[in-house]
């Protein structure tokens, strides 16, 4: 099983499905990120000293260098710079990177984008472009700060970072910032600057790192419920069993694969309290959970293939027309559609939380001829399901497990980290993290 995202998408579409998506956890550190990206750019484009695709990459890694502040919450102290454990959210950040992106290569650039120079040039297991790109998110980071946040003016930030040369920034890195001149908001340039709109739309991203960027925002939902990870994994997997036991052919099966990695994006909006409650939802919070389908349009930004988007969004409509958002009918929904439909309702049966224990397998196969019968469900690929659900489920759980193994080991290195006391002991211990070649990451 190997999703592939064939349909070209180009850097700026990307992007904006990712701030869209990032917004719903933290807008100001999604405009930061936007910031920094740009200052980076505006720095460098015109020096030579990276290929466009590398300076893509690395105002990517821009865009999320402050990822890490998501799970941590430091984010309000973090954006005043009142805390001086810097070191928490880079590592969290650099662990994300590191495992869920397509930048793996950059991780040690997050993770030490708050060192400053005199105790970074030392460090001789780095390379000196990641001391670089490192330095140079460090810089664009402060000059938006001082702007945006402390409303200081240009000649006031660069009189700021150069009373600072040689301690906390390089001076051939400074060096490129002097000939800056922010007159308006950084937020109002970057948006108007034809010529870094230009320079994000030009460079075509792969199918494969599209694909990784999209799977990248699944994992993104574990800031707001680790459950909806690992429900939104279990329901591909199952789609894809289904969609094989119907003889979907290898085009049809990527599209079902590609609508079911993404049908739960919009939970990212969703409170904790209402994706996490215990018991039956009310009404009023029923009705919230309900706009998740809306709120995955509305990050997709018409960007995604409409057969992938129609998967995703069509994902709790029924054949009788009760289900939701559209209330649309049998005749409306395809194959593809109706069978990812199922799926995630075997992946919510079959789910894990704080507060249940999976469905017996048995009573999933009540359950789903029960909705069959009562007109919810294709009845065809009910029975497909009911039919085959051992080997359904066996086979999802062997291959969800490295994603359960990836999450321990995860927290097994922040764990270990935030206990180490020195600086030195922690930046050792984050360059002697190695993630297995390929990635033991789902899929």
């Amino acid at each position: 099983m190997q999703i592939q995202y064939t349909q070209t998408i180009n850097n700026e579409s990307i992007l904006g499905i990712i701030r869209r998506f990032c917004n719903y956890v933290d807008p100001r550190l999604t405009e930061h990120g936007s910031h920094v990206a740009y200052i980076i750019f505006c720095m460098v484009h015109k020096t030579g000293r990276y290929s466009e695709e590398e300076l893509r990459n690395i105002c990517f890694a821009a865009q999320l260098h402050d990822i890490g502040a998501f799970k941590t919450e430091e984010v309000s102290k973090m954006l005043k710079f009142e805390t001086n454990d810097i070191w928490n959210h880079s590592f969290y950040g650099y662990l994300f990177i590191l495992y869920f992106s397509p930048l793996k290569e950059l991780a040690p650039a997050v993770l030490l984008h708050h060192i400053r120079w005199d105790l970074l040039k030392d460090q001789d297991q780095l390379s000196e472009q990641l001391k670089e790109i490192a330095q140079l998110i460090h810089l664009a980071d402060r000059i938006d700060v001082s702007i945006s946040l402390e409303k200081k003016t240009w000649a006031q930030t660069l009189k700021m970072l150069n009373n600072q040369t040689n301690s906390a920034f390089a001076p051939h890195i400074l060096k490129l910032a002097s000939d800056l001149d922010f007159q308006d908001s950084i937020e109002q340039e970057w948006r108007q600057d034809s010529a870094y709109l230009e320079f994000l739309t030009r460079i075509p991203l792969s199918p494969k790192d599209t694909t990784d960027y999209l799977k990248m925002l699944v994992f993104i939902i574990d800031f707001r419920s680790h459950y909806t990870v690992t429900h939104t994994i279990t329901t591909t997997s199952i789609s894809y069993e289904l969609g094989k036991l119907i003889n979907l052919s290898e085009e049809k099966l990527n599209l079902v694969l590609c609508g079911a990695l993404l049908h739960d994006l919009g939970k990212i909006a969703i409170p904790v309290e209402i994706l996490e409650n215990p018991g039956k939802l009310n009404e009023e919070d029923m009705a919230i959970m309900r706009t998740h389908v809306d709120l995955t349009e509305e990050i997709f930004g018409g960007m995604i293939d409409e057969p992938i988007a129609r998967i995703a969004l069509r994902h709790h409509e029924k054949i009788n027309g009760t289900g939701y958002p559209k209330g649309l009918m049998g005749k409306d929904l395809n194959t593809e559609e109706r069978l990812v439909a199922i799926a995630d309702i075997i992946s919510a049966l079959t789910g894990t939380r704080s507060y249940k224990e999976p469905f017996p397998r048995d009573q999933i196969k009540t359950i789903l001829v029960h909705m069959k019968k009562a007109g919810f469900l294709d009845s065809f690929l009910v029975d497909m399901a009911v039919w085959n659900l051992d080997r359904i489920l066996d086979t999802t759980d062997k291959r969800c497990l490295p994603v359960l193994n990836v999450y321990q080991k995860l927290w097994n290195e922040y764990d270990h980290f935030l206990n180490l006391r020195t600086s030195e002991e922690r930046f050792s211990f984050a360059l002697s993290i190695k993630v297995p070649d390929p990635p033991y990451f789902w899929p």
